[in-house]
């Protein structure tokens, strides 16, 4: 499959999970069905992932390309932003640290899981009854 094809494919589970939304009676974003639309066709293993794959590669090459709309949007309002522009410093660098602190204790707390899913799947160690302190 080129990566013409796997952009096709891609763009079309996208439109199908756009359609799939319009038809629901609740509001849920395309782009959340679009995913598990992929993510169960990737399960179901009627798309490998392999397939997919060079596509992938391609959009993360060029993902600053994708942000160009919305920066462009946001220095149409310069003039607004730099009157703001110590909270909005003091925001990023906030939610960094929180991003930053929440990531590192989830990342504990997975070690310190599976630590102990370790220590139950294994048999506690027998000592020999003469080493018996």
């Amino acid at each position: 499959m080129t990566v013409l094809q796997q952009l096709a494919l891609i763009f079309c589970i996208c439109l199908a999970g756009e359609a799939i939304s319009a038809l629901l009676p609740i509001v849920f974003p395309g782009s959340i069905c679009a995913m598990l639309i992929l993510l169960a066709l990737l399960c179901t293993k009627k798309i490998k992932t392999e397939e997919l794959a060079p596509a992938g590669t391609w959009f993360q090459h060029n993902m600053a390309f994708f942000f160009l709309p919305a920066n462009i949007s946001i220095m149409e309002e310069f003039g607004l932003i730099s009157k703001l522009w110590m909270q909005l410093i003091f925001i990023g660098v906030a939610s960094a640290v929180v991003t930053f602190a929440a990531a590192a204790g989830a990342a504990t707390l997975a070690i310190e899981i599976q630590a102990a899913i370790r220590r139950k799947k294994m048999p506690a160690e027998r000592v020999p009854e003469g080493e018996a302190e």
